[in-house]
């Protein structure tokens, strides 16, 4: 009786032990809580930087090719430039987010291609190409954007799809495209310049990019992401002829730029 009375609480002290080692694990120390999200739902993200804008440009064939025998297999083409973007997204939930961008105004310089190289060559910078003007572009995009790693990582990847509107500055041609027309199909010349009219609109849009942040204890970032936009317009080439009535040149245009983000952001 003496024994057992000296037993049991020995024995509920050697429980009592052993059940506190085992819930502060096996070095005898309480686990260090997980690191707190980082990307979380109620996050907000503002970003600034610089695009490159790339079109992928194609164009359909002329309209009423017979009515414009000299411009029968022409295309245009646009060349690339450099410009700025902005950007604000917000996390509804872990994981998700939402974005729009804004990319600002870029020029991009406009040829037609595959001319009458009998007239061309005393008009063209180039063999072959005739430059009429630069064509000025913007365009937003609103983005939903998928997270897939953990909410603590500081460096978070990202893919989205949404949908872009892209706006479009019609100009004047330049002084030789306007002498081309005089030659070729008795245009005004500079007097009476002909004008390029495109058609702005909407498109879907995707995009791939990364977010990576100065540290766990910051919310400072760089961002790089690149964006396709699918961007479909119209383009007519108005000139007046022999002050008497107005040409209008027209056929179909897919701009389809690809987008090369790079920036610095603030995480709230």
């Amino acid at each position: 009786m003496k024994m057992t009375r000296i037993l049991t609480p020995l024995a509920l002290a050697i429980s009592a032990v052993a059940a506190s080692s085992a819930m502060a694990g096996g070095s005898g120390y309480v686990p260090a809580p997980p690191p707190a999200g980082l990307y979380t739902a109620g996050t907000a993200v503002v970003r600034i930087g610089a695009s490159w804008v790339d079109p992928d440009d194609s164009s359909s064939n002329l309209r009423y090719p017979e009515l414009f025998p000299f411009f029968d297999g022409s295309r245009f083409e646009l060349d690339s430039d450099t410009t700025w973007n902005f950007s604000a997204m917000f996390m509804p939930a872990d994981h998700f987010g939402v974005e729009f961008t804004y990319t600002g105004q870029s020029d991009l310089d406009m040829d037609l291609r595959n001319l009458d190289t009998y007239y061309l060559d005393q008009y063209s910078d180039n063999n072959n190409r005739l430059r009429i003007g630069t064509l000025e572009s913007s365009s937003g995009t609103l983005m939903f954007n998928w997270f897939p790693v953990c909410t603590e990582s500081w460096i978070q990847p990202y893919i989205g799809i949404g949908a872009n509107y892209t706006d479009f500055d019609n100009f004047n041609l330049r002084e030789n495209a306007n002498d081309y027309l005089a030659i070729v199909d008795d245009g005004m010349g500079i007097d009476y310049p002909g004008r390029v009219r495109v058609d702005g609109g909407w498109g879907w849009a995707g995009q791939v990019g990364v977010d990576i942040l100065f540290g766990r204890d910051s919310n400072w970032l760089v961002n790089a992401a690149v964006q396709y936009l699918d961007v479909q317009t119209n383009v007519d080439i108005h000139y007046p002829v022999e002050n008497t009535f107005v040409n209008a040149i027209r056929t179909d245009l897919d701009v389809d730029p690809w987008v090369y983000n790079l920036g610095i952001g603030y995480k709230f």
